[in-house]
């Protein structure tokens, strides 16, 4: 595993990241455009998710820094979209709060396994199908799909986010319970 920083894919990563910032700025603005503006930075955020890790096995540029960048943009992202939706009375507070609560376990986990056994866990199949559900959530709430669309996706999520921290938990107990190999 390359040990890299620079790469394209980290670098999508950051963007992703850093987008957090503007869609704060246009979507706490109570004109009508702006909200445009906000759909805008989410879909491009949609497409650098999918994009670095693509292109990360593509050039052959997976690294230990890109384990860590893709799902620590994901939980920015997410935390900032769900923020804001909850402020603007789009997203009900349970679910704000099983979002952040499972993404702040599964960093403080990541955080405890690298510190005790020097590995960077990757991400799950039922993470990244949540984190694609919840995206299709926030989606439908920005462009305000009908509300049957919105409830069937919040429940998907809120159903994915438990599921995916129950593999992330199995996963945690397996690797700081085996056997340490040096």
């Amino acid at each position: 595993m390359k040990r890299e920083f620079l790469t394209l894919p980290n670098i999508l990563s950051i963007s992703r990241a850093l987008l957090a910032i503007p869609f704060i700025c246009v979507m706490l603005l109570p004109s009508a455009p702006m909200r445009a503006w906000g759909v805008a930075i989410l879909v491009l955020g949609i497409v650098t998710d999918r994009l670095d890790g693509e292109l990360a096995r593509a050039r052959k540029e997976e690294t230990e820094w890109g384990r860590i960048l893709d799902p620590l943009a994901d939980k920015i992202a997410a935390a900032t979209v769900a923020l804001v939706l909850l402020r603007l009375a789009q997203l009900p507070l349970w679910f704000v709060i099983g979002l952040l609560g499972r993404d702040l376990l599964i960093l403080c986990g990541g955080i405890y396994v690298k510190a005790r056994r020097g590995l960077i866990l990757p991400s799950n199949v039922y993470g990244k199908w949540t984190i694609g559900i919840i995206g299709l959530l926030f989606f439908s709430l920005m462009v305000e799909a009908p509300e049957g669309i919105s409830t069937v996706l919040l429940f998907a999520s809120a159903s994915g986010l438990l599921v995916s921290f129950v593999a992330y938990v199995a996963r945690f107990v397996e690797v700081i319970g085996s056997p340490r190999t040096t």
